[in-house]
């Protein structure tokens, strides 16, 4: 899915979900359509210029209530984020540099009897090969 379909999917999404199209939404949809894997919440503000932190947080909590976008846990447990895609990976942090990087995985989620919205996370940590060096 290419940036312009990616928002698009993300306002029909919330018009689906009988969620009204307001200004900062769209904007939040361009901005996290431009993202590529795992984002902060504090790159999304630097992004947002105009619209307060209050905002983009209630607008990221939106976004994961509807299943838009999901939590990353960092190893320090900060709360970032990843839009929703169709494989199911995990992710391993650099603990030197804090660069997240997705590792695809084979096995296919499933979902426990009687849960909707099921969700897990698991983060693998190590040095990158960049950090290893220093």
């Amino acid at each position: 899915m290419n940036r312009t379909h990616e928002a698009q999917w993300i306002l029909d999404i919330l018009t689906d979900r009988g969620q009204k199209i307001t200004t900062p939404r769209q904007a939040m949809a361009q901005i996290i359509a431009t993202r590529t894997g795992v984002f902060s919440p504090n790159e999304i503000i630097e992004d947002a210029t105009g619209m307060d932190r209050v905002t983009v947080y209630r607008i990221l909590d939106l976004f994961e209530l509807l299943d838009i976008i999901h939590p990353v846990l960092t190893h320090h447990g900060e709360k970032h984020y990843e839009v929703h895609g169709t494989a199911h990976h995990h992710h391993i942090v650099c603990t030197g540099c804090e660069k997240t990087s997705c590792i695809d995985c084979t096995e296919k989620r499933k979902k426990a009897k009687g849960f909707t919205q099921l969700h897990h996370s698991v983060v693998f940590t190590g040095l990158c090969e960049h950090c290893s060096r220093i």
